[in-house]
């Protein structure tokens, strides 16, 4: 990938002057965090502050003339590159994607989807130690929703079971049952004071949910197909 660059002057901080300017080259940021709109402008303003360690920071504001809304972009300024180069640090909003689930998912487990896109946005600002548990969360509304159309009459048994056992009485597709249950082992050690699994992360957790939500995808399309067939005859 090609990064842009441009050059600007920016307004020392640490003189409260319009005379203490310094050009530096910067990133350009590729996309505006507000509306995900492909981007490519200068910064309006710049700005950048020295601290007694010589650690050099720049701060620049951007506009996107797509949605109107303005960022803001902290550099890392490498004082012995020859052109004195910001690479981005932070950003201001985060980026607001999220992942996309399919209609069929949506209608059948809309508070999973709600709450997957909660943990997302506290992952997107640094809230590590609580999205592990929104993650885990939305395993238990997809798991649980997805038992329930699979066996309706079994409804109040399902809502009042523990998730694990849901996994283990309600879920007959085998793929799904061992990636709900390895999900939940992982959202597990979110949730409680010691990991019984060191060598996984919130990664994996997100990781065997995606799988969970693809398999239930199919079985979802698999039953449309299904009934599709059988009324066309």
């Amino acid at each position: 990938m090609i990064l842009m660059k441009t050059s600007v002057h920016a307004l020392n901080l640490n003189h409260y002057d319009s005379e203490h300017f310094v050009e530096f080259s910067l990133e350009l940021p590729t996309k505006c965090p507000c509306c995900g709109t492909a981007y490519s402008r200068s910064p309006e303003h710049a700005n950048y502050f020295q601290e007694s360690s010589g650690v050099m920071t720049a701060y620049a504001t951007y506009f996107c003339p797509a949605c109107g809304r303005c960022f803001f972009v902290v550099y890392l300024i490498q004082e012995d590159s020859p052109d004195f180069l910001g690479f981005p640090i932070a950003q201001y909003p985060t980026p607001s994607e999220s992942t996309s689930f399919s209609q069929e998912l949506s209608t059948l487990t809309p508070k999973f989807v709600e709450i997957y896109h909660q943990a997302e946005k506290a992952e997107a600002l640094g809230l590590t130690e609580l999205c592990g548990i929104g993650y885990r969360k939305a395993l238990e509304f997809l798991v649980k929703d997805y038992a329930i159309s699979q066996h309706p009459d079994k409804e109040s048994e399902i809502v009042s079971s523990f998730l694990g056992n849901c996994i283990a009485d309600f879920i007959d597709n085998k793929k799904i049952k061992t990636l709900a249950k390895a999900s939940a082992w992982l959202g597990n050690d979110e949730t409680h004071y010691v990991r019984k699994h060191q060598n996984y992360n919130v990664q994996d957790l997100k990781r065997f949910i995606k799988a969970t939500v693809a398999y239930i995808d199919s079985e979802l399309s698999f039953t449309e197909a299904f009934a599709f067939l059988n009324n066309s005859q």
